[in-house]
């Protein structure tokens, strides 16, 4: 069974090796899953460059999440789930990028019939931006912006808002990227420049941003946060070019803006496993119904380990990278 091991940590391309190991026989309470397809995140990559809230001890087995068929079960688990696609939940105990894993029954949730890519990739980027909307008690009407937008959160979050008749104000850094976003539902794009809190104003109206979601930290969200109405939240889920700063200290006082942060690690750690696993099945449904989707940009063996961390730490991609196996 060969899988993709993490020794040191550092650099993915020079930190992480490909190993055959014997393939390992479930035990009580859990299930054998051959591996279909599984991503790899910015997540699973600030992790092997120690950048991560997770730190596994070395060596240890890496990526967080992925979807693949179960093919036999331990003691005390039903029989019954042999032959069915699951989703594997990212508890970051047991790699993904491997031909076969044994997990915990807990930790997988059938998956129904449809693309295996984008059931790999329901548990970490459409259960981030299903979370960040339901944390803020938003209406059908209500404004939200967020930058990024081009990212997988990003057109989930406008796909998800859109669902519910939440409207979306999005900030993008390239022009190419802006006509996909409004394609896929946006209802305002904006690119990013220093004119942006301008255009922000104007595009509102005397309307207000209700929530402001960011995962590039630094100063990007500064224009957004200065659009919040009063008591309105910004939630930083992402730190990619630097902490965040956050509202002034007028906008603090003034009107009384919100500022936190979210990583979802939390909430698997904290909400109930019935909860969890309906909240998968749900965006598992949308994503077999088509309404969720992701862009795929390449997929690679684990043999080409080197080619895909180099792909997926391209910064002008437009699409997920992601192992498949046969």
């Amino acid at each position: 069974m060969r899988h993709l091991v993490m020794t040191q940590v550092g650099p993915p391309g020079e930190s992480v090796v490909l190993t055959d190991s014997p393939q390992p026989a479930p035990q009580q309470g859990q299930v054998s899953v051959r591996m279909e397809a599984a991503p790899i995140n910015p997540s699973d990559l600030l992790l092997i460059q120690g950048r991560y809230l997770v730190r596994p001890a070395l060596p240890a087995t890496v990526g967080a999440e992925g979807v693949g068929i179960v093919t036999d079960v331990g003691p005390q688990v039903d029989d019954r789930i042999i032959g069915k696609r699951v989703m594997l939940l990212p508890t970051y105990r047991t790699g993904t990028w491997a031909e076969q894993v044994v997990v915990a029954r807990a930790d997988v949730v059938e998956a129904p019939d449809a693309d295996p890519r984008q059931l790999a990739m329901v548990t970490i980027n459409p259960a981030t931006a299903h979370v960040l909307l339901e944390r803020t008690d938003l209406t059908a009407g209500d404004w939200i912006g967020q930058t990024a937008a081009n990212s997988a959160v990003g057109r989930l979050v406008v796909a998800l808002a859109r669902r519910r008749g939440i409207r979306t104000l999005n900030v993008v850094r390239r022009d190419d990227v802006a006509a996909e976003i409004r394609a896929a539902g946006g209802d305002v794009v904006l690119v990013s420049g220093p004119d942006l809190a301008h255009r922000i104003a104007d595009e509102l109206g005397d309307r207000r941003l209700r929530l402001v979601l960011d995962p590039l930290g630094a100063d990007h969200a500064a224009e957004l946060i200065g659009a919040l109405d009063f008591g309105g939240t910004a939630v930083t889920y992402g730190s990619l070019t630097g902490a965040p700063t956050g509202p002034s200290t007028q906008a603090l006082l003034s009107r009384e803006i919100r500022f936190t942060g979210f990583w979802l690690g939390n909430w698997y750690a904290r909400t109930p496993p019935r909860q969890v696993a309906d909240t998968l099945s749900f965006l598992a449904r949308l994503v077999a119904d088509g309404e969720l989707s992701v862009p795929v940009e390449a997929t690679y063996r684990l043999d080409e380990h080197h080619k895909a961390f180099a792909h997926a730490e391209t910064s002008r991609r437009d699409g997920k990278v992601l192992f498949t196996f046969d």
